[in-house]
């Protein structure tokens, strides 16, 4: 075959290539880079709606100095958000991957509670999600309170263990959200399920030759194995965390975007998005400094 009838094979690929994505392109033209590019001239701008529309007059910074400088509770939601979200991943990351573990082995029954504990995922923005929320979650079964309307008293209890201060927040920051953190560890599940499917079973058979036990096999084989999904794992549930409905900062933009003020909602959400950024880069900074090369 010539060379030109090869080029033009390849040049027909690439033409039925592009046909088959331009519709994913379009879409992310018109629906997230054009709207991106939109709120930060809204975070950079005044804007005065009238019967004509949107009217933008530039001020550079004004609005992020307003949002760090003027408003007393912004900062102090950008650091609530970081530090929740620092207590809630090595939780989730933990709970998914002993529930994974857990749902891999084999039992009657296994597919069913896959399927029991992925339901989270498809019925995440239901109306179920929002009662259970608003009722069940803080109803007396769940809410372990100080107002004793609780079922306990655990500032007491943790109080009476002499724990340091750091362990005690981390306990109750569980406590309070014990329910809500596995209602979100559905897709990190499913993650960490494919990871153990694809670790070859000779692997554990050698390790029970040489005589080790399960906890070595988990912290030796499975854990190092899995270093590529918990990557993932990690990203998605960072991500996952700061972009949540019920996150302070979110839900504060939301109300200012609802009241019109979409200039200061995009300075903030800008910010925060900025501080988020260099956050999850830390992580896996960390990570792969001090986890992946030692496993690889």
């Amino acid at each position: 075959m010539s060379k030109k009838k090869v080029k033009g094979i390849e040049s027909l690929r690439r033409r039925y290539g592009y046909t088959f994505v331009a519709h994913w392109i379009i879409g992310l033209i018109t629906f997230f880079v054009i709207p991106l590019v939109y709120s930060v001239l809204y975070s950079l701008s005044d804007i005065v709606i009238n019967e004509s529309g949107f009217e933008l007059s530039f001020v550079g910074f004004k609005n992020y100095a307003s949002a760090l400088l003027e408003d007393p509770d912004y900062l102090n939601n950008v650091r609530d958000s970081v530090i929740s979200m620092f207590y809630a991943l090595p939780m989730i990351i933990a709970l998914s991957l002993i529930l994974a573990v857990l749902l891999n082995q084999k039992y009657k029954g296994r597919t069913i509670m896959r399927i029991i504990f992925f339901l989270p995922v498809i019925i995440e923005s239901s109306v179920v999600v929002s009662l259970l929320s608003d009722s069940s979650i803080n109803s007396p079964i769940f809410n372990f309170s100080t107002d004793g309307q609780g079922i306990m008293d655990y500032d007491v209890i943790l109080a009476n263990l002499s724990l340091p201060s750091q362990i005690t927040d981390f306990l109750t920051f569980f406590l309070k959200n014990a329910v809500s953190l596995t209602w979100s560890c559905g897709v990190q599940i499913i993650l960490f399920l494919a990871g153990l499917q694809s670790i070859p079973e000779s692997l554990y058979e050698v390790s029970k030759i040489e005589g080790a036990n399960k906890w070595e096999e988990f912290w030796q084989i499975t854990v190092p194995m899995l270093r590529h999904v918990l990557s993932l794992v990690i990203i998605y549930t960072m991500i996952s965390k700061f972009t949540a409905s019920d996150n302070i900062i979110v839900s504060g933009s939301v109300e200012l975007m609802k009241n019109m003020n979409y200039s200061m909602a995009s300075a903030m959400l800008w910010f925060y998005f900025i501080i988020v950024l260099a956050v999850i880069g830390l992580v896996l900074f960390l990570y792969n400094r001090y986890c992946l090369r030692k496993w690889d």
